[in-house]
């Protein structure tokens, strides 16, 4: 998907920079408007001391997907090249509606200093189109041990376990074990939960109680606060449009991290048999959570790709020869992992170190 890159060179001033937190900043980096083949030059700046930077573009619409072209650092290096999407230190999705790159989401490449640029290829109908992004800097301290600030959305769960919503849900035992479960989890990443946020949704309860494809999801996610947290909305059901019920969603990887009113500024997380399985709800929580935070699947299970990790197993065991990996074919390769496509309580219990690394730069990761 090489192209001519074409687009705007403007990059927003210091003024526009709003203080989300001690160390992290958000920046409206402005209006980008592509060539008539769908490419626009996007540049963000990292500061100095930078341990993280994440520029994200967008809306554009749930029936139009958009990928980095490429991505170069500020020493003016192709980092990431869509012609060889697994090579290097960086990943880039193929996503609607809001486009996230996040660096870093891998101790290859790390965050630095300097004028970062994105080349976002719009692949819609309607050329030439224009998009708002915005970037994310995290700048200070690095630590092993970290702490993640949540927030736990009730979106019509009320009848699951004995009126589970935010009054109860401090004391409400299901919410409190998955918890639990997902801090143990957790600590294999050196995470801690820190603030837990309990809040019922304030929006249209009857439509996002079950979420309905990937649209109202997303428009789901905008509802997220603008704070330096990861927001779990709690829904009766996921379905992606084929009848069957998913375990949870992501925005990401990554999410757009400390920064709210995006659609993909959270996860969905379907609590529906929280109370006869807490653990599972966990799992789902610590792993759809770990993608927010930018981490990838080890080995994608239909053997597509695998996420920049050297520490984390690549799977190629397909057995039956069925073209997917499953977590008996790949239980010594990679399916006692977290981020494994198909996690499975009580199997898939660990992190990599190079995960734990990445989770510790994420800008909502607090040393």
């Amino acid at each position: 998907m090489s192209r001519l890159l074409v687009g705007a060179l403007v990059l927003a001033g210091c003024p526009g920079d709003a203080l989300l937190d001690e160390d992290v900043t958000f920046t409206d980096l402005g209006s980008f408007t592509t060539d008539d083949g769908g490419l626009v030059s996007v540049p963000w700046e990292a500061p100095e001391g930078v341990v993280s930077s994440e520029v994200f573009c967008g809306p554009y619409g749930f029936d139009v997907l958009a990928t980095a072209d490429a991505v170069t650092d500020p020493a003016g290096t192709a980092v990431f090249d869509d012609d060889a999407p697994y090579d290097g230190g960086l990943r880039v999705g193929a996503l609607d509606d809001m486009l996230p790159v996040l660096v870093p989401v891998s101790p290859s490449l790390p965050a630095s200093a300097g004028v970062w640029t994105l080349s976002l290829f719009l692949d819609a109908s309607a050329l030439p189109a224009t998009v708002t992004c915005g970037m994310v800097n995290r700048v200070g301290d690095v630590a092993a041990d970290n702490s993640v600030d949540i927030a736990v959305i009730f979106v019509g769960v009320d009848g699951i376990s004995a009126g589970m919503n935010a009054t109860s849900g401090a004391g409400d035992a299901s919410v409190q074990a998955a918890l639990a479960a997902l801090g143990d989890l957790w600590s294999g990443l050196g995470v801690t939960l820190g603030d837990v946020r309990y809040d019922d949704f304030s929006g249209d309860v009857a439509t996002y109680s079950s979420v309905d494809g990937y649209e109202e999801f997303g428009e789901l996610l905008r509802t997220a606060d603008d704070e330096p947290e990861l927001t779990f909305y709690f829904v009766q059901d996921i379905d992606l449009g084929d009848g069957a019920s998913i375990l949870g969603l992501s925005g990401g990887p990554p999410g757009i991290a400390a920064h709210g009113g995006t659609s993909k500024s959270g996860v969905a997380i379907n609590v529906a048999n929280i109370v006869a399985s807490p653990d599972q709800v966990a799992l789902i929580m610590a792993h759809e959570g770990g993608h927010f935070l930018g981490l990838f699947h080890p080995t994608e299970n239909d053997m597509s790709g695998e996420d920049p990790l050297d520490d984390t197993p690549v799977c190629a065991t397909d057995a039956d020869a069925d073209g997917t990996l499953t977590s008996a074919e790949c239980a010594d390769a990679g399916a006692d992992n977290v981020m494994w496509p198909t996690a499975q309580v009580g199997t898939a219990t660990t992190f990599s170190a190079n995960q734990a690394w990445v989770v510790a730069r994420n800008p909502i990761a607090k040393p």
